[in-house]
């Protein structure tokens, strides 16, 4: 019965996207093919859901291992196009920040494993965006000499989705410094008997949601909240088993096999509680495999309209009057838009 309960609301929901969709009066009504191109800015906070920090208990795979405490800035420039009516797509390059500690948590043996990371992400993305009218306040299409005010205050809400792709560099603070952490091979990534050495580059999927408020012909705003799946376990340099330390400083050798050693497995042992270094040993478990890393943005957005230009044209004389009187072909129409 439940299963009957969620195909209806499933069919219910793309039975009202199509039908918005396929509607269009309202844009039919502005347009639409004259106002395809917008610039989109944004500022925000990024977050990240992975292996390091938590919840105090044992982890899980949802949100409840969200450390907002680990909240950083994040920012993008996009450009969006009006495909037909209410379906745009969308381009965007975003910079965000995301970190993640043990000593934030106070799960024993998490807390014991004392790793940390920070890294930048930088990720483009293509997405396809729809957008559903909430409330509608007709206002003027043109300037109109003598006319003042402007009474389209519309609200839209906006759902999209698409593929992107991201890069990423861990880094640990240690010693007084922020050092990269994939060259110290920490789990025995392309070492015997290790796994695979993983790359910088990382497949993402964007999902999300706005809600959008218009504020004048050619600008509007919206609070934006988006998550990223990825294909990578790596963004916080941690996934599989403890690799044995003395090994990756025999193959790294010199300082950097050193530091190595130190950064594969900084466990606090005999400190913490009375917790044996036994957990952390070559072999017993020091990340989730089983789960890919994610991270998600909320953003403040602003859209910018970009009007086209269409040319005048100079004056013709008036044999009636002998004056030239002013005749406008083309004018420089203010077309409005709802995103």
């Amino acid at each position: 019965m439940r299963r009957l309960e969620a195909k209806n609301y499933i069919f219910a929901l793309l039975f009202l996207l199509v039908s918005q969709l396929a509607s269009g009066q309202f844009f039919d009504r502005e347009k639409w093919r004259d106002q395809r191109h917008q610039i989109v800015v944004g500022l925000g906070a990024s977050n990240f859901l992975g292996d390091l920090g938590g919840k105090d208990d044992i982890g899980t795979n949802d949100f409840r291992d969200l450390e907002l405490g680990e909240t950083r800035f994040a920012a993008f420039l996009g450009y969006k196009y009006t495909l037909y009516k209410k379906l745009y797509l969308r381009t965007d390059l975003t910079w965000g920040q995301v970190s993640g500690n043990d000593n934030l948590t106070q799960e024993i043996f998490r807390n014991n494993r004392n790793l940390s990371f920070r890294s930048n992400l930088f990720e483009a993305a293509a997405m396809l965006e729809f957008e559903i009218p909430i409330r509608r306040r007709p206002g003027h299409i043109y300037n109109i000499k003598g006319v003042k005010g402007w009474r389209n205050q519309g609200v839209s809400l906006f759902v999209f989705g698409g593929i992107g792709g991201v890069y990423t560099n861990p880094k640990t603070y240690f010693q007084g410094q922020w050092i990269p952490l994939r060259p110290l091979r920490t789990e025995g990534q392309g070492l015997p008997g290790g796994p695979d050495e993983y790359s910088r580059l990382a497949l993402a999927i964007p999902v999300g949601l706005a809600l959008s408020q218009r504020i004048s012909h050619q600008v509007s705003i919206a609070i934006e909240a988006s998550f990223r799946w990825t294909n990578t376990d790596y963004i916080d340099d941690v996934s599989t088993v403890y690799y044995d330390p003395s090994d990756i400083e025999l193959y790294l050798g010199g300082s950097q096999g050193q530091v190595a050693s130190y950064l594969s497995n900084p466990a606090r042992g005999l400190e913490n509680d009375g917790l044996w270094q036994r957990v952390t040993a070559p072999g017993q478990q020091r990340g989730d495999e089983t789960d890919d890393d994610a991270y998600m943005f909320l953003m403040f957005r602003t859209n910018i309209l970009l009007e086209d230009q269409y040319k005048y044209r100079k004056g013709k004389f008036s044999a009636r009057n002998g004056k030239y009187r002013s005749v406008q072909r083309r004018g420089k129409k203010t077309k409005r838009i709802v995103f």
